[in-house]
């Protein structure tokens, strides 16, 4: 249980922290995705926490944040083995707002959240999901989960965008 339950957070933490493609619109159209008029992360080493009610203890992880490409989401980035049928996020009172509709190892995971902070020195992301898929257990069909993430610096030396850092 332990195990579906990070793998899920990850999915949903993937579905959080960077750049995305082109979003489609409910006609299955491409539409370029709508940028929230706040900065992205600033690039360096950030540590991120995430908790929620559904989770036994808080995980906590280093990832390196890259350059946001200019227009695209910075809060949902192409990971191998992830599509994303959906992706935008738009300006709301106090931050931004994003959407996302991600597949994954046979799930569907639909992201909806709220996003608050400086992002030069920190940020908060409330973040609901949704799982669909076979084998998802009735707990973690729907998840809420709070990320609090703080930049640490630069990344280390040779270390690419979006790769967690031990």
């Amino acid at each position: 249980m332990r195990v579906q339950l990070v793998m899920i957070s990850a999915v949903a933490l993937l579905a959080a922290c960077s750049n995305g493609d082109d979003a489609k619109t409910a006609k299955g159209e491409t539409a370029a995705p709508e940028t929230a008029a706040m900065p992205a992360p600033q690039p360096g080493l950030w540590q991120q926490t995430v908790s929620g009610p559904q989770m036994p203890q808080p995980t906590t992880m280093k990832i390196c944040i890259g350059e946001t490409a200019p227009g695209s989401n910075p809060f949902n980035a192409p990971q191998q083995g992830v599509t994303c049928s959906e992706n935008s996020v738009k300006s709301a009172p106090g931050g931004a707002e994003f959407h996302a509709v991600c597949n994954a190892q046979g799930m569907t995971v639909t992201s909806d959240g709220k996003v608050s902070g400086d992002m030069r020195s920190a940020y908060k992301v409330d973040i609901t999901t949704k799982t669909t898929g076979p084998n998802v257990p009735p707990a973690m069909a729907e998840m809420k989960m709070t990320i609090d993430a703080k930049r640490l610096g630069d990344c280390p030396a040779g270390t690419a965008p979006n790769t967690i850092v031990q």
